[in-house]
């Protein structure tokens, strides 16, 4: 939900000619809906574990690692379901999304000249427009399973149900066809 809004405050400020801001805006939407997937690989880890606890609340943390996780979470799922995302986020690119991310809010020096917020951005207005693109798209996909709490809680209750489902698999085809039947009935039901 506060990655929608961020969208839309994105989106007004890019309505209204302020570029930099509504792309550190966009970029900070996607750290937000980074937190999802990491949310929920959380049911896999056992509550004393203390190690992957650690690890799991450092990488919420981390604004790297909510932008990396665009560039895998979901592709292996997607591919063995025969499906992708349209538009693909690049591995390797989130120091530059950090900097343009700071970049739209900050005065920076650059080749002996300062450079503000609204200069860099006119020049990468096609960035804007790019992870506006992603966003939307994600968002998209992620509202019926988390557009509220209740939805949310039913997803991880599926989530639980879904490993315990995938253990009966002996083959990769095997995998296959019980994810998709699997996601099919319960697609149903969301």
């Amino acid at each position: 939900m506060n990655a929608k809004a961020l969208v839309d405050e994105a989106k007004l400020l890019k309505e209204n000619d302020h570029f930099a801001r509504a792309l550190s805006l966009a970029i900070l939407a996607l750290e937000e809906l980074g937190k999802i997937p990491l949310i929920c690989n959380m049911i896999l880890y056992h509550k004393d574990d203390t190690e992957a606890w650690h690890k799991a609340w450092n990488e919420f943390q981390s604004h790297r690692f909510k932008l990396g996780v665009w560039t895998v979470y979901g592709k292996q799922l997607l591919s063995v379901l025969g499906k992708s995302y349209e538009s693909e986020f690049p591995s390797g690119i989130e120091p530059l999304t950090d900097k343009f991310k700071q970049l739209g809010i900050y005065v920076s020096f650059f080749k002996g000249k300062f450079i503000l917020p609204e200069e860099f951005a006119k020049d990468n207005y096609e960035w804007l427009e790019y992870f506006l693109g992603i966003l939307e798209e994600r968002i998209a996909r992620f509202e019926p399973l988390h557009g509220s709490l209740a939805s949310s809680e039913r997803f991880v209750d599926m989530g639980i149900e879904l490993l315990s489902t995938v253990k009966k698999a002996k083959s990769k085809d095997e995998l296959k066809k019980i994810l998709a039947d699997w996601v099919s009935q319960k697609m149903k039901v969301v």
